[in-house]
């Protein structure tokens, strides 16, 4: 399968009301850099076209292709399906923009993984699947379709509806962080970032 950056698409789910943070999430500060901007700094290592999922495009000052829902107010799913419909490759990494510590050695371990499946997911300790972290045939937007259609937009109701694949992340892989899977969706969510977090790896 091709493995070539220029042969998948990075997905940065960026639509998020952040009511429980009670301000816009993304573009708060962390160490030296706003928190969408360490998932973009991931999907853009591995990827040469970024699609962010917005509809607030000047909250993002970077070139990136922005792509508002195009069904409203349906959570991650219509963002998903609206990305993978301007998606211009067979493979698409989607990432949420408040899921801070997911790393690139995450996804080197999941691409592989691809071939013959329509979704790979991680999974953290206790198995539970990722759906906002995981890579995506753009198949699959016929799925979502499907889905919206039945008023039914829970993205993880897809990994029993399509050829699925979850792979367990364990402490002896390179990828493993004790909160690797952190969504920073409230206050008390940033005090379960690592003290230095975003200092020491920006200089």
């Amino acid at each position: 399968m091709p493995n070539s950056r220029t042969h998948i698409t990075g997905i940065l789910l960026a639509g998020g009301m952040s009511r429980r943070m009670g301000s816009e999430k993304g573009s708060m500060q962390i160490g030296n850099s706003h928190l969408y901007q360490y998932p973009l700094r991931v999907l853009e290592e591995l990827c040469d076209e970024i699609l962010i999922s917005t509809c607030k495009p000047s909250l993002f000052p970077e070139k990136h292709l922005k792509v508002c829902d195009e069904i409203k107010e349906i959570g991650p799913l219509g963002g998903i399906y609206s990305c993978l419909k301007q998606s211009s490759t067979k493979l698409n990494l989607v990432l949420s923009y408040d899921m801070p510590i997911v790393n690139a050695s995450l996804f080197n371990l999941l691409i592989p993984e691809a071939e013959g499946f329509d979704m790979v997911l991680p999974a953290g300790d206790k198995g539970k699947p990722e759906p906002l972290c995981g890579i995506y045939d753009r198949s699959t937007r016929e799925l979502m379709k499907e889905m919206i259609s039945k008023k039914d937009f829970a993205v993880y109701h897809m990994i029993t509806q399509c050829r699925s694949k979850v792979i367990r992340i364990t402490r002896d892989m390179d990828a493993w962080s004790p909160e690797l899977f952190l969504n920073i969706n409230t206050r008390e969510d940033l005090k379960r970032l690592p003290e230095d977090f975003g200092v020491e790896q920006n200089g």
